[in-house]
């Protein structure tokens, strides 16, 4: 597992008896030396969506111990400010069961680009256009988080505008006031695009825990998502002001642009995991493979919290040597490993 560092707590000290402090002592013993995955003070996170509609199989493949966090994909709000059904199979239930029992923890994410042909930006824009409709929303998308006891909220409006970015700043709000309620620890996000910061105000991005910035797409063609593409997006989100612990650098694992996932790629041709480029039924399609991955995770761990996953059905299993996802954790424990030894020496 990713060797995380946990946050200290503080313990009361009044009223020891030698028994309660023998139990203290032990308990504070295991609170320092527990890593605590996903606690806010996470050395480096590993963000991955997991989509619904290729049914539970999949999270069979998935190596929870080279995650952090999953991130349900996707709850879809009405322009009444209600969340439709899920009608997933099960999919929620068995993620949530499945994660849980590796302490990895899951958010849902509310939105994505579009619905039934539809983009959801308007959606949002009328679901939010009055204080009232905000906080009707936040409650109906807390709900999901109660009803399957989920450990946060991934907002994915694409994208709010100068003309919205009040309403998102509104939403954002209430739903940071209602998931503290719920509890220390209880997370909100928001999937943002890599080329723009317009629509967040400064206020909104302080209620959120971190950004899952979507550094992929950037064409169709060979600027899909280049290593430059993921430093200029990371770049761009620090220059409105987040810190780089608030930041994970998202990465593809499907290629543009037929978006063909990394996994049947890889099948076709083992050695497709050694590059970026490759010709796939008569197109030539572009990606990122097991060198630019480490090379995006190397630049993640030096200036921003983490790497975001889209998705996590995508990455090859078949070989863990070829899995874009071990090289992730592979990269991470590296860096980790460096970081420590670092420190050690300077002691």
């Amino acid at each position: 597992m990713l060797n995380f560092f946990g946050k200290g707590r503080w313990i009361r000290r009044d009223g020891f008896t030698l028994g309660k402090l023998f139990v203290v002592i032990a308990t504070a013993v295991l609170l320092f030396c527990t890593p605590e995955r996903g606690s806010g003070m996470d050395q480096f996170k590993v963000v991955g969506y997991a989509p619904n509609w290729y049914g539970v199989g999949y999270l069979n493949n998935i190596d929870y111990s080279q995650v952090t966090h999953l991130i349900y994909a996707f709850a879809i709000p009405t322009a009444e400010g209600e969340i439709r059904p899920l009608n997933d199979g099960g999919f929620m239930t068995a993620l949530v069961k499945k994660a849980h029992e590796n302490n990895v923890k899951v958010c849902i994410a509310i939105g994505g680009w579009s619905y039934g042909g539809a983009p959801l930006e308007s959606t949002f824009a009328a679901a939010t256009d009055s204080d009232s409709k905000c906080r009707t929303l936040a409650n109906a998308m807390l709900k999901v988080v109660d009803d399957y006891g989920l450990d946060g909220i991934d907002v994915d409006w694409e994208y709010p505008r100068a003309n919205t970015s009040r309403q998102y700043e509104t939403l954002i709000k209430y739903l940071r006031e209602g998931l503290d309620q719920r509890g220390e620890g209880k997370i909100l996000t928001s999937a943002v695009a890599g080329f723009t910061t317009t629509g967040y105000s400064p206020v909104a991005l302080g209620y959120l825990d971190w950004v899952n910035v979507m550094a992929y797409n950037g064409n169709g063609g060979a600027g899909h998502s280049p290593f430059n593409y993921a430093v200029d997006s990371t770049n761009t989100w620090k220059k409105a002001g987040l810190p780089k612990d608030k930041i994970m650098v998202g990465v593809p694992f499907y290629a543009r642009p037929n978006w063909t996932s990394y996994a049947d790629l890889t099948a076709a041709d083992e050695s497709n995991a050694a590059r970026d480029k490759t010709e796939y039924k008569g197109a030539t399609v572009y990606y990122n493979g097991l060198e630019t991955i480490a090379q995006k995770t190397e630049f993640a761990f030096d200036n921003a919290g983490g790497v975001m996953i889209w998705e996590m059905s995508q990455d090859y299993v078949a070989d863990k040597k070829l899995s874009l996802l071990n090289k992730i954790y592979e990269t991470a424990e590296k860096k980790l490993a460096e970081t420590k030894k670092a420190e050690k020496g300077a002691d």
